[in-house]
């Protein structure tokens, strides 16, 4: 799975290019409210995306079986997650909402292309052999 992972750090690099980009575009169309606010967003969907990641590796270590469960709950806990930061946002800063919902779902295109784009590059064999055979 270490080789699996590799993809974080291209990840996080085009995360951080995509919050300036969307700190840019965000306070453009929205003041500063809207340059803060998008930028989180995608630090929002880059930590969501990174702490999966994190969470199904953890599971693997102790076994493999257990790596769709720990996705599956990660996924319900980011979602929940995301939705309270939402209400909370649209309850102390509504002019916030916006932006950081354009950001959260800017982060994640950005994201997941990378990782695309990486798993397409990556020489990961799909199929472990019995080195004990």
């Amino acid at each position: 799975m270490k080789t699996a992972r590799g993809f974080l750090k291209p990840c996080f690099i085009v995360a951080g290019i995509a919050a300036v980009v969307a700190a840019v575009i965000g306070g453009l169309t929205s003041g500063g409210t809207g340059a803060w606010a998008a930028a989180a967003g995608v630090a929002l969907a880059a930590l969501g995306f990174a702490g999966s990641v994190w969470a199904v590796a953890f599971a693997e270590q102790i076994d493999l079986r257990l790596t769709l469960p720990m996705a599956l709950i990660t996924y319900s806990i980011k979602l929940a997650l995301v939705l309270t930061i939402f209400s909370i946002v649209k309850n102390l800063v509504p002019d916030a909402l916006l932006p950081l919902a354009f950001g959260v779902v800017g982060g994640a295109v950005a994201w997941l292309a990378t990782q695309v784009a990486w798993a397409y590059k990556a020489k990961i064999p799909y199929i472990e052999l019995d080195q004990h055979s």
